[in-house]
C-alpha cells in the first residue's frame, strides 16, 4: 500500500498543535494526538452560570497571542478584576494595597519580617534586571532568527538558582516564596535566577497588565479549534519515530494494533520536550543535550463548583497564595463574573492547586485524601466555605510544567532552531505558556505557508 503523503502532519493535540492546524486549515493536513481527547493541559468544563478548570485559566491581555486567538474564534473575553496579590499565611489574609508592603503587614515575628524585607529588595534588584534584559518579562524580548525565535535575558542571572538571588532566608519567608515557585512546580532551588525573577515577578504585577479569561474558561479555546479542524484530526494515535527529511519527513504511528508510516513536506512538533527526546530521529547532539535538560514539575489541581446563597469574602480576590499548608494556590477562577451592576448569582467555583514537591508527595493518594487536604486547606483559609462544595474535579499531571532550570538561555536557540523540514512548537520551546505555545505554532505556520507556496 502506498504511504499517505501530507503537506502538514503535526504531532500534538494541545493548544500549539490546534495552533497551527487552524492557521493552516487550508492545506492538507493531518494532527495525530495520543490521548483519546485534545486540548493537552488546557481543561475546564462548563456549570451554567460558571466553570470548572484544571488547567491553564489566565491570559495575559487581549493583545496577546491567546486572546486574539480567542477573538477571532468569537469567544467572550472578561477582564479579571480581583487581587491577584493576596497571601495567606499563619493564620492571617493580606489583600490589597501595594505587595511591597506586605512584610509590614503579614503575621510574622520581626526576624522573619526583617528576612523578607532584605528577600524582597534581592527580589526587586533581579526583577529589575530581569525586566531590563527582557521588556516583556513573562513572554520575552522576542528577535526571530529565520525561523525560531530567540529569547532574550539575563544570562548572569539565569546561570544562577532563584534560591541563591534571594539568598539565605527565615523559614517563613522561605514558605512564601516557596509556594510562588511552587505555582511554577518547582522549587526555589530548581528555577533559573533569571526565570524565577521574571516570572514571579509578572504575576505579581499582573494585576496592572489588564489579565482576563475567556467566559467558560480557556477550555473553551481549545474546543472552538478542534471543531474548526475536526476531520484533520485523528485521537489515540501515538507518534512513535520522526525522520526528517528533503523533500519527505516520515511519521511513524500506532493506533492501537495498527501501525503505519505516513509522508509529508512539513511536520510541526507541537508535543511536549520529552517526546520530541524519545521519538525524533537523529538529532543533532545540542539538541539532544537541550532537550535532556528540560524538566517538567509536577502538579495536582482539584475544581471545586460551590453551592453558596450569598456573598462570600473572596469575592473579591482571585488569586490567593497560601503559605505553610499543601496547597500553594487558591484561585476564585468564576471572579470576573462578580464586578458589575448585577446581582451575585448563587454558586461559583474555586481552582486548588500545588506544585513541585507538594504535589510530587499527593500524586499516588486516592482522590478522597486529596479533596480533604484541599478543602481542609481552604477551609482554614476562608472558614465560610466550609460545606459549600457540591462537586470536585481532580487532575494530576507528572510532568506538568516545563519550567527554566539554571542556565536555560544558553541552551534556546538550540531547543526552537527546526531541524530540516521539522519545526518545534510548544510552551517549553521559549517562555512556558500558552501564549508562547500559540505564538511559536503561529510562527511555524507561518514560515511552512510560505515554503510551500
Amino acid at each position: 500500500m502506498a504511504e499517505k503523503t501530507y503537506e502538514v502532519i503535526i504531532i500534538g493535540g494541545g493548544i500549539a498543535g490546534l495552533a497551527a492546524a487552524h492557521a493552516l486549515r487550508d492545506r492538507d493536513i493531518i494532527v495525530y494526538e495520543a490521548d483519546e481527547r485534545t486540548g493537552g493541559r488546557v481543561f475546564s468544563q462548563r456549570r451554567q452560570p460558571y466553570w470548572m478548570s484544571v488547567g491553564a485559566h489566565i491570559l495575559g491581555g487581549a493583545d496577546t497571542a491567546m486572546g486574539r486567538l480567542a477573538t477571532d474564534l468569537g469567544l467572550n473575553l472578561v477582564p479579571i478584576q480581583g487581587d491577584m496579590t493576596a497571601i495567606w499565611t499563619k493564620g492571617k489574609l493580606v489583600r490589597g494595597g501595594r505587595p511591597e508592603l506586605y512584610p509590614f503587614r503579614l503575621a510574622l515575628p520581626f526576624a522573619a519580617r526583617l528576612s523578607l524585607i532584605r528577600a524582597g529588595l534581592r527580589f526587586k534588584r533581579a526583577v529589575d534586571r530581569a525586566v531590563a534584559a527582557t521588556p516583556d518579562a513573562i513572554h520575552g524580548n522576542r528577535e526571530f532568527d529565520g525561523d525560531y525565535p530567540i529569547v532574550a535575558g539575563d544570562a548572569l542571572l539565569d546561570e544562577r538558582p532563584f534560591s541563591e538571588i534571594l539568598g539565605t532566608t527565615h523559614p517563613a519567608v522561605h514558605g512564601l516564596f516557596r509556594s510562588a515557585a511552587n505555582r511554577l512546580a518547582s522549587e526555589p532551588h530548581e528555577l533559573s535566577g533569571h526565570f524565577g525573577s521574571s516570572v514571579i515577578g509578572s504575576l505579581w504585577a499582573m494585576g496592572k497588565r489588564h489579565a482576563m479569561t475567556v467566559e467558560g474558561g480557556l477550555g473553551e479555546i481549545t474546543r472552538a479549534l478542534s471543531e474548526r479542524v475536526s476531520d484533520r484530526i485523528v485521537t489515540g494515535a501515538k507518534v512513535t519515530r520522526v525522520r526528517a527529511g528533503r523533500p519527505w519527513a516520515e511519521v511513524d504511528v500506532s493506533r492501537g494494533d495498527r501501525q503505519e508510516t505516513v509522508r509529508a513536506r512539513f511536520v510541526v512538533f507541537a508535543a511536549q520536550a520529552w517526546a520530541a527526546q524519545e521519538t525524533i530521529a537523529a538529532l543533532p547532539s545540542d539538541k539532544a543535550e537541550a532537550l535532556r535538560h528540560i524538566k517538567y514539575g509536577p502538579y495536582v489541581v482539584m475544581a471545586a463548583l460551590t453551592r453558596e446563597r450569598g456573598p462570600m469574602p473572596y469575592d473579591d480576590l482571585y488569586a490567593v497564595a497560601i503559605g505553610g499548608r499543601t496547597l500553594s494556590m487558591l484561585f476564585n477562577t468564576v471572579n470576573p463574573l462578580r464586578t458589575g451592576p448585577a446581582a451575585r448569582t448563587p454558586g461559583g467555583a474555586l481552582m486548588m492547586y500545588a506544585g513541585g514537591e507538594r504535589a510530587a508527595s499527593l500524586m499516588s493518594q486516592s482522590d478522597e485524601a486529596i479533596r480533604s487536604r484541599f478543602l481542609s486547606d481552604v477551609h482554614a483559609v476562608f472558614p465560610e466555605a466550609e460545606g459549600q462544595v457540591e462537586e470536585t474535579w481532580i487532575r494530576r499531571l507528572p510532568r506538568g510544567y516545563p519550567f527554566w532550570e539554571p542556565g536555560r538561555l544558553a541552551r534556546q536557540a538550540a531547543l526552537a532552531r527546526p531541524l530540516e523540514n521539522i519545526h518545534f512548537a510548544g510552551d517549553w520551546v521559549e517562555y512556558p505558556s500558552t501564549d508562547s505555545a500559540v505564538r511559536s505554532a503561529q510562527l511555524a505556520a507561518r514560515v511552512i505557508r510560505g515554503r510551500l507556496g
